[in-house]
């Protein structure tokens, strides 16, 4: 017994020993690798700034393009490098120079730090080309994160300056008489466009969002969807961006902001009244894919008719939906920061750069074709009126009960809107309307 007794003494000295030899090797050691870490903390040397020449870039910039006939690069070179001809690149320089952060600095020592025009010139080109931020420093003297924070503001700036015009806004009654007018000749009269959705590609989605952005489109990559409407001319009147890539067409059509916009009335509909095979209508419609709900606003096709007719309406119904499709096309390849999987981590800054791009876009077409008003009036919308017309709502009445105002919008929506019947008559009246011009 008095020997276990001791034996347990000794190893437990032992122990102790033993413990205390490593706990101070531990203690020099940690003591050690803290004074190197201090020593190399101390004399790092701090990175030198990149000796950029900030003139030497603006007179590149001028030189090449902003140098009058003396210019290296034409009027072709710049609206294919730039992806919009001068006048559109003009209209938003003269926009937003004097504007935060297209200023002019100078450092401490009275240098002039990078010049307004090159700031602007790196936002486009980025734009265009959707490479990396530090694609063109050797041209353009700027760094990755400048140019990532001159972007994200650049992109906002022309949100709040030409968005009220460009983006999201209800053609005012002449707009929707010249597309009515041009409709009609395309055999479809009181359509205002075709309806439809995108998906593009979202590289760096968080992984804890992965799961409902991965769906069907685009090989079964993370995606984010664009709802648009465009007219005749590709110009896209409508846009609701960010829904996840596991939804549908009809997932996506039940929370837009387009049908929102059509319940509150900054989306209407009412037009001057239209005949198709003898019915007087006085709602503008939209041109869809299978896929859309049988409401009254929605004309889609048929599929693999027998009837002769019906074909003949599929065959001009297809022609007119492919505007939306020519119409992402055309964005797509304008803009390849688009076109290249999207590279931002946050959905607001993916908006901002989807929403600009739409906004230059239209820009372009409105640049390239005129303006449907000619007055260029840009009204917001005509939300004095109900969604199919037939009664005006002063302002006064809308101020006294905007509630019951909102209600009797959602009593039209589901009964009118939504009408399977109407869908159907639409149909069947534009079959005879297109049949009879055929003849």
């Amino acid at each position: 017994m008095d020997d276990d007794s001791s034996s347990d003494e000794d190893r437990l000295h032992i122990f102790q020993e033993e413990y205390a030899a490593d706990d101070e090797a531990w203690t020099v050691l940690f003591e050690s690798s803290s004074s190197e870490e201090e020593e190399l903390r101390v004399d790092r040397p701090r990175t030198a700034n990149k000796r950029r020449d900030f003139v030497d870039a603006y007179m590149r910039v001028v030189s090449n393009y902003f140098n009058g006939r003396e210019s290296i690069y034409n009027e072709v070179d710049f609206e294919r490098r730039f992806r919009c001809p001068r006048a559109v690149f003009n209209r938003v320089h003269d926009h937003l120079m004097g504007t935060p952060p297209f200023e002019q600095y100078k450092d401490p020592t009275g240098k002039p730090g990078i010049y307004p025009l090159v700031k602007l010139v790196g936002c486009f080109r980025f734009i265009a080309y959707g490479d990396t931020y530090d694609r063109d420093d050797e041209n353009l003297c700027i760094g990755e994160t400048t140019l990532r924070d001159y972007v994200k503001q650049f992109v906002r700036l022309v949100i709040v300056a030409f968005g009220p015009q460009y983006l999201n806004r209800a053609p005012n009654k002449q707009e929707r008489q010249v597309i009515s007018q041009e409709m009609g000749e395309r055999l479809f009269p009181g359509c205002l466009g075709s309806w439809d959705c995108k998906h593009f590609a979202w590289k760096n989605c968080p992984v804890r969002l992965a799961g409902q952005h991965q769906g069907h489109a685009e090989g079964g990559k993370k995606t984010l969807i664009l709802e648009a409407i465009c007219d005749h001319r590709k110009y896209i009147w409508h846009a609701n961006f960010g829904d996840p890539g596991s939804m549908n067409d009809i997932n996506v059509l039940d929370r837009s902001s387009i049908v929102g916009s059509m319940l509150s009335g900054d989306a209407c509909l009412k037009t001057d009244p239209y005949q198709i095979n003898g019915t007087m209508r006085d709602w503008m419609y939209y041109i869809v894919d299978g896929i859309y709900p049988d409401w009254a606003i929605f004309v889609s096709t048929y599929t693999n008719s027998p009837n002769p007719k019906e074909r003949s309406f599929a065959e001009e119904q297809e022609k007119v939906r492919k505007d939306i499709e020519c119409s992402f096309g055309v964005l797509v390849q304008r803009f390849h920061v688009l076109q290249r999987p999207l590279r931002q981590w946050f959905l607001d800054e993916i908006q901002d750069v989807l929403y600009c791009c739409i906004i230059l876009h239209n820009m372009i077409i409105e640049e390239k074709n005129g303006a449907l008003d000619e007055a260029n009036n840009p009204e917001k919308s005509c939300g004095n009126f109900p969604l199919f017309g037939r009664q005006q709502i002063t302002r006064h009445e809308a101020a006294q009960d905007q509630v019951s105002l909102f209600a009797a919008r959602v009593a039209q929506f589901d009964n009118m809107m939504q009408s399977s019947y109407e869908h159907f008559k639409l149909k069947k009246d534009l079959v005879e309307h297109i049949s009879s011009l055929k003849e």
